[in-house]
């Protein structure tokens, strides 16, 4: 036999998890997240979501001579907020979830 309270619940608890997975989604748009590299010379700011929101370079870099540096430094920075990004993005999502630890590839449902 169907029970149809049973249902109801899982619809209810099914529609409080999805209210909580956009309000972290939300809160992850608004966190800053902050990284600099070559002892602050390159600094890139994202959001949770990995959306970048700023880039400050320090003007010494933008030189023929440290076209090179300025590369690699831009790469560790992107790869760095990436990462950490990331890491906030699992960690409030499986909260939002009402999951203990990080779920691999609960941010794909976003």
């Amino acid at each position: 036999m169907f029970n149809l309270g049973n249902l109801g619940d899982m619809m209810k608890m099914m529609k409080t998890m999805q209210e909580n997975m956009e309000k972290a989604k939300e809160e992850l748009r608004n966190e800053d997240i902050i990284v600099e590299v070559g002892g602050g010379m390159v600094k890139i700011v994202v959001n949770g979501l990995g959306e970048a929101k700023d880039v400050f370079i320090d003007k010494t870099l933008l030189t023929e001579e440290n076209q090179e540096i300025l590369q690699d430094l831009l790469v560790a920075a992107i790869n760095e907020a990436n990462s950490r990004s990331k890491e906030v993005m699992s960690q409030k999502l499986s909260k939002a979830a009402g999951i203990i630890g990080n779920m691999p590839g609960l941010d794909k449902l976003l």
